[in-house]
């Protein structure tokens, strides 16, 4: 996760958010980073806790949060199984639902 922060194909907040791994900067201009295990560890059982619901959100309320610039797109994807216009943030109520569907039988029967 470190060399994905370095190469700066995560940041320190899409670490935390997408993967739940906690990498704090020593000395960025050094590449010098750390991952805290206990705050990582704490971070992961907190999203495994709140993971289940997320995919339960009303996809409605959850567009109506994109578009208030509450959520960002990687939110509603990653999270939140929403589908959205990525310009106008309709709701894609369909694609959502299949979405939410593949989720359930890939990932999310194997969340614990």
């Amino acid at each position: 996760m470190v060399e994905d922060v370095i190469d700066g194909y995560v940041s320190l907040e899409r670490a935390a958010l997408d993967y739940g791994v906690v990498v704090v900067p020593l000395d960025p201009e050094l590449d010098e980073y750390r991952v805290y295990p206990e705050a990582t560890e704490r971070l992961r059982a907190s999203i495994a806790a709140e993971r289940p619901g997320w995919l339960a959100e009303d996809p409605a309320d959850v567009a109506r949060q994109y578009r208030a610039g509450e959520l960002d797109v990687l939110d509603l994807v990653r999270r939140y199984g929403v589908i959205v216009d990525w310009g106008t943030g309709e709701l894609y109520e369909n694609t959502t639902r299949q979405y939410r569907e593949l989720l359930a039988r890939r990932s999310a029967a194997h969340w614990t």
